[in-house]
Order: structure tokens, then C-alpha cells, then sequence
């Protein structure tokens, strides 16, 4: 039995919150990614919307289900390898909930 390609329809709020599909391709969208810390006040709150997006970059995270050409099917940005798109993650992902100081690097694709 041939296995599903993973889509961005199983990150977990995708189906039920168009602002975190509008997150995604805009945040992360290439002419848009590097003013990423703009998205900062909206998402580190108690919204609702703050809660599906933690949930979806721990899913994503934990799971590392998107290869680098899904990925771009998604934002339309490419990264060189899956460890520099996870990495790049980890690094949005401490900005909003963690600790990290700093706006995330993006390294050039």
C-alpha cells in the first residue's frame, strides 16, 4: 500500500483557522519572511488564534513531516535542506514562546 504524501492539511488548526493558513503563506512567504518579528504581538498572546499556531510549530516541530518542496508549495520559500527549515522553525518558535531575543536569521535559499 503506497503512503500519503504529508500536506499542510495536517498540521493541527489548518482546517478550522484561515488566519493560520494566512500565517503560514504570509509570514513565511519570501519577499515577507524577514519581517517576521511584525507578526510577534498578534500570535504571543492567549488568543485562540496564538494557541493553533503554537500548536501547529510544535506539531510541525516534533513531527518534521514537510520536506523542503512541500514546504515551498506552502510559502512559497525555499530552503536549502530540511535542517535549515527546521532550524529556522525552532528559531520562530523561541521568539514567540520561548526565549530568543533576537528576530529569527532566515538563510538565504
Amino acid at each position: 500500500m503506497a503512503s500519503m504524501r504529508w500536506t499542510a492539511w495536517q498540521i493541527p488548526g489548518w482546517h478550522d483557522d484561515a488566519w493560520l493558513r494566512e500565517f503560514y503563506r504570509n509570514a513565511f512567504h519570501p519577499e515577507l519572511i524577514d519581517d517576521i518579528a511584525g507578526w510577534k504581538p498578534n500570535v504571543t498572546g492567549d488568543s485562540e488564534h496564538g494557541r493553533r499556531l503554537r500548536a501547529s510549530l510544535e506539531y510541525l516541530l516534533e513531527q518534521q513531516p514537510a520536506d523542503i518542496d512541500t514546504w515551498a508549495n506552502i510559502t512559497d520559500y525555499y530552503f536549502p535542506s530540511e535542517g535549515e527549515l527546521y532550524g529556522f522553525l525552532l528559531q520562530v518558535y523561541d521568539y514567540f514562546y520561548g526565549d530568543r531575543e533576537e528576530e529569527p536569521y532566515t538563510p538565504g535559499p
